[in-house]
């Protein structure tokens, strides 16, 4: 059971886009009672409940779009917020019947009968690491919206018997602008003109995106350079891992870290049976996706290093790609991890002009390098 000494309510909400439902349980019937409150997710809804709570209530709500702005609301008020991991309350809150009102009391309930070192938490993220988080999920929808848009002007050529058009050559304004105005005439060149306007369009919000998240890394340099001295992590991976997961000092143990991210086996276990399938779905998904795309990138990696001749050798022993890539995704964050607690730089190439370079390639020559004597 929860550690309920010195709290007077234990409330568990459920949030919508637009309402919430509150399920209160108080001390006074012995926590078995249920007051069910409605409310607005606006201001001033907001406002209203927060003015209700104290220092003695205990507030969890299910991790979601909505809560992580509430949560920091919410703390600084109650006694205590728990941002529940959605990942895995699903499992627990399994139910044929499912309404706001009936997962409140639910959370509720949870809250009162779980130890608090077995509730599935989730940090609550500070402001700063809400907005860069955001920044990182509106680059990775541009960057989707440039590739359908692509994909559109390349239909266009076919439709209009210019096959031999590539989507390489599509890549670049200049490119896009003399093709169109030299293979299509009329509407089609009208109708590839406006597409290509909205491809130049997104690349340019791609490129501000990418403006805002070097400053991040260039005002957080410390605990960036680990993860950059790593090979495949660039710009955007990084900031994808620092956004979700700092500095790492929240994890106890590399496990731990795996876990969060998602770069573990799915385990089923009925009786004398295990079975072991592929890595499991649930995880932080921006930074799973970023540090499997940094494992794939060694398999073209030219420089030698340790991570780069593991890959090889397990290649040469038949191993599929795609195993290969996890099992590598899996030791980068283990490695980083162990970097960021050491606090030094990656050394498995053997110097550091690997990064020198990346930090070039990256525009981010003006990272400052004074706490590791390594670039000194």
């Amino acid at each position: 059971m929860a550690k309920l000494d010195g709290f007077d309510r234990i409330i568990g909400m459920d949030l919508s886009k637009r309402t919430f439902k509150a399920c209160v349980l108080t001390r006074e019937k012995n926590f078995e009672d249920r007051n069910i409150i409605s409310g607005t997710m606006d201001a001033k809804g907001r406002q209203r409940f927060i003015a209700t709570l104290g220092a003695k209530d205990i507030v969890a709500i299910e991790g979601g779009t909505s809560s992580n702005n509430f949560a920091r609301e919410l703390e600084m008020i109650a006694g205590k917020v728990y941002l529940l991991n959605p990942g895995k309350l699903h499992i627990i809150f399994q139910s044929q019947r499912k309404t706001d009102k009936i997962d409140a009391v639910k959370i509720s309930h949870y809250i009162r009968d779980t130890h608090e070192e077995s509730i599935c938490l989730m940090n609550i993220p500070t402001k700063c690491e809400s907005e860069i988080r955001q920044i990182v999920n509106s680059y990775n929808f541009a960057k989707k919206q440039r590739t359908q848009l692509i994909n559109k002007l390349h239909s266009i050529f076919n439709m209009n018997g210019v096959p031999e058009v590539k989507k390489s050559d599509l890549e670049k304004n200049e490119s896009r602008v003399f093709i169109i105005a030299e293979r299509l005439d009329d509407l089609a060149c009208l109708d590839a003109t406006m597409v290509e306007e909205l491809i130049t369009s997104v690349e340019l919000k791609i490129e501000k995106y990418m403006d805002i998240m070097r400053n991040f890394i260039l005002a957080n340099s410390e605990v960036a350079l680990p993860w950059l001295s790593l090979p495949g992590v660039g710009l955007i991976s990084c900031t994808s891992i620092l956004a979700y997961i700092g500095d790492g000092s929240r994890f106890y143990t590399p496990k731990q870290l795996r876990n969060y991210v998602g770069l573990v086996p799915r385990i089923d276990q009925s009786g004398d049976h295990n079975w072991q399938g592929g890595t499991s779905s649930f995880g932080c998904m921006p930074v799973r996706r970023n540090i499997m795309q940094c494992a794939w990138s060694l398999d073209h990696l030219k420089s030698n290093c340790i991570l780069k001749d593991e890959w090889d050798k397990m290649v040469n022993r038949g191993k599929r790609k795609s195993k290969i890539a996890i099992h590598v995704a899996n030791k980068i964050l283990s490695i980083g991890w162990s970097l960021q607690r050491s606090k030094k730089l990656y050394a498995g190439f053997g110097d550091y002009t690997n990064l020198k370079k990346k930090l070039k390639r990256e525009k981010l020559e003006g990272i400052d390098t004074s706490s590791f004597i390594e670039l000194a």
